[in-house]
């Protein structure tokens, strides 16, 4: 089976996809989260990790893949990013360094859009595509400013956004944390980013600087989703902003949306899960606190896993305050 796997890793992003025996893991979120999903998948040998940038949430769990002799990373991808002064971020920078001193790994850096690169093809059928950071925000890098544009890079700017290829279609857009700028330039240079599945840039978090309402109104109208899927946690951030949320639905009134866990806008009150529990492993699952929690898309049918989508139907319909049930 072909799957692109959307993780509940709390607060974070980590996707897994998986085709004719070759793997694929974009973002590796905190903590464990993403090396308690690998394991109970048995999934080990990966072909490829692609960091999209170097927020914690986004790439804590590399050091755990990296550093354990029971992983093989074939090869990674990762950008460089001059501002970031977390120790986690130094850690990184010095196992990637040895490591590659000692040929244990392959890394490509300096990765943008209008470049093509062998990586992206993956499997005959799956392919990825590279539509942001584009080559003079790659070129400018964090903390520096675009050519006669006055807003300055951040590390959320120059995510690594990927476009899922399955057979020739679009299957999904893995948004790392882009903001405003890189959409700014996505829309300048016209870049297709039309898929079937959006994952929600910043977990549903306000995009920056500009108004969420635009920011989401311009997202979606490139996308033209009919599902956006939200990486969000319950207990750090109360994600996603009822303002994206409400703007999309307004916008793309049938749009399907899930988010991995539960929002306490849409329940205040956690609430105790006896009608369903995730069959691969979810960061909220033991606690009640995810929603859809981890999402298996099939890439042959472009469909969302049957009894995922059904439990996630029957629960939001019961809750209090749903932001993804459109108001009658």
């Amino acid at each position: 089976m072909s799957t692109l796997t959307i993780i509940d890793v709390g607060h974070g992003n980590a996707a897994v996809l998986a085709d004719a025996g070759r793997v694929v893991v974009i973002d590796t979120a905190g903590k464990t989260h993403l090396q308690r999903f690998l394991d109970q998948a048995d999934l080990t040998q990966l072909d490829l990790v692609v960091i999209s940038h170097t927020d914690a949430d986004h790439l804590a769990g590399l050091i755990n893949l990296l550093s354990n002799p029971k992983y093989s990373v074939k090869k990674l991808i990762i950008n460089p990013d001059s501002i970031k002064t977390s120790m986690l971020w130094e850690d990184v920078r010095y196992l990637i360094d040895d490591q590659m001193r000692n040929d244990q790994l392959l890394v490509e850096y300096g990765i943008s859009s209008c470049r093509p690169y062998q990586w992206c093809e993956v499997t005959d059928d799956l392919h990825l595509q590279v539509v942001s950071p584009s080559p003079v925000m790659v070129l400018s890098g964090p903390g520096q400013t675009l050519p006669k544009d006055s807003r300055k890079l951040t590390s959320n700017s120059v995510s690594i956004v990927l476009r899922v290829m399955f057979k020739g279609e679009p299957l999904a857009l893995l948004t790392g944390d882009m903001d405003r700028i890189a959409l700014d330039q996505i829309l300048k240079h016209s870049v297709d980013v039309n898929a079937k599945y959006l994952i929600f840039p910043h977990h549903g978090g306000l995009p920056g600087e500009g108004a969420a309402d635009l920011f989401t109104t311009d997202l979606l109208g490139v996308v033209k989703p009919e599902s956006i899927i939200f990486s969000n946690g319950r207990v750090k951030f109360n994600n996603p902003n009822p303002e994206i949320v409400s703007s999309a639905l307004r916008l793309i009134p049938t749009v399907n949306i899930l988010c991995t866990q539960l929002s306490k806008t849409c329940c205040e009150r956690q609430m105790a899960r006896d009608d369903y529990r995730p069959s691969s492993y979810s960061a909220g699952s033991e606690d009640s606190l995810f929603c859809a929690g981890t999402v298996e898309i099939d890439m042959s049918t472009q469909k969302l896993n049957d009894v995922v989508a059904a439990a996630h139907q029957n629960f939001v319909g019961g809750l209090p305050n749903s932001l993804c049930v459109k108001k009658s």
